[in-house]
């Protein structure tokens, strides 16, 4: 599982599922401008990962971004530009969430795109505190599901002493 934050047009109030242009099982193709906006944008991306390995997946449908160490990632779509980190609790403290801040304040700078999250539905970069927090909360919540999910973690919550 992974938190997002979805770039939408300045004038969109409310994050809303991408507009099906054809069969949803189809990609679409990215436009020149959408090509021009990334080659732009993906620049100014790398300058702001830490300097540990990434990868760059491009297609004629979209482009992709993925940090390694952290696993963010930005991907570029027709019409769905988005970026994602995964709720580990790692990333709640490897500054990793304030990297996707910056690529935020990045990306809606450079585009004129806004960036809304998945927590509140709202501007990320207006309450990106509050949703740290949360973010935190969920990631070490996941952490605790995925522990007691493995042999050697219900062995663990087995012998430990409450």
């Amino acid at each position: 599982m992974s938190f997002a934050v979805h770039f939408l047009p300045a004038g969109t109030s409310a994050l809303q599922p991408p507009a099906v242009t054809q069969d949803e099982d189809e990609p679409v193709e990215l436009t020149a401008d959408e090509i021009a906006t990334w080659d732009h944008v993906h620049p100014l991306l790398l300058k702001l990962l830490p300097a540990d390995g990434h990868d760059l997946a491009k297609t004629t449908f979209s482009r992709q971004l993925v940090h390694d160490a952290t696993g963010l990632m930005v991907t570029w779509q027709h019409g769905d530009y988005q970026a994602s980190l995964p709720f580990w609790s790692a990333n709640e403290t490897s500054g990793a969430f304030d990297t996707l801040v910056r690529i935020a304040e990045t990306i809606e700078s450079t585009t004129g795109l806004v960036g809304v999250d998945e927590i509140s539905e709202g501007r990320f970069l207006d309450h990106h505190a509050d949703v740290a927090a949360s973010f935190g909360a969920i990631a070490d919540g996941f952490e605790e599901a995925m522990e007691q999910q493995t042999v050697l973690g219900w062995l663990r919550s087995r012998f430990r002493r409450h």
